[in-house]
């Protein structure tokens, strides 16, 4: 049988529960959303997404994005080669035909919700989802962008049976304004 979601990676430091329970979880939304996406399973499939601590997803930002701190979320899509290297310890080689998603685990925590691990799993999906979407090749640098993107991320969120948050580009969930 073949792997029908994306490859979920967690660092070695992170806490046991991410490491093995949390990937299993975020992989079975990860494929719901997909299908509401309309991608594939083998395209799908063909992504990974690897939990990482701040230092790493710090160190990424500011090689490839010019931009000094940890994020939550960083797309690197395969097209771009050379973005992620052999040289990251969470990198399985070869490198995936829609891309890679890094998403930092403390921002997980300080982001979600909540304090539980059901609150972790929902931002978890949410980066993971706003990811997928960079790789499929929307961005939110243009507002009318951003809504385009925001559209794709509610449809992958409502497969995903995970509510809407504010997004940090400035748009807001549905039912809260504008």
């Amino acid at each position: 049988m073949s792997r029908r979601g994306p490859r979920i990676s967690a660092a070695t430091g992170l806490p046991p529960w991410v490491r093995v329970q949390l990937p299993r979880e975020l992989g079975r939304r990860i494929c719901r959303a997909g299908r509401r996406l309309r991608l594939p399973p083998q395209e799908l499939a063909s992504a990974a997404i690897h939990l990482v601590d701040d230092r790493t997803i710090a160190r990424l930002n500011h090689q490839h994005m010019g931009k000094r701190g940890p994020t939550d979320v960083l797309s690197f899509p395969s097209a771009a080669a050379g973005f992620v290297t052999s040289e990251e310890p969470w990198f399985a080689p070869p490198a995936p035909a829609l891309g890679d998603i890094v998403i930092s685990w403390p921002a997980i925590t300080r982001q979600a919700a909540g304090s539980t691990d059901a609150a972790y799993l929902d931002e978890a999906t949410v980066l993971a989802i706003h990811g997928l979407v960079h790789l499929l090749g929307h961005d939110h640098r243009q507002r009318g962008e951003g809504r385009a993107m925001h559209v794709l991320e509610l449809r992958a969120l409502a497969a995903a049976r995970v509510a809407d948050i504010a997004r940090p580009y400035g748009l807001r969930p549905t039912g809260h304004g504008r």
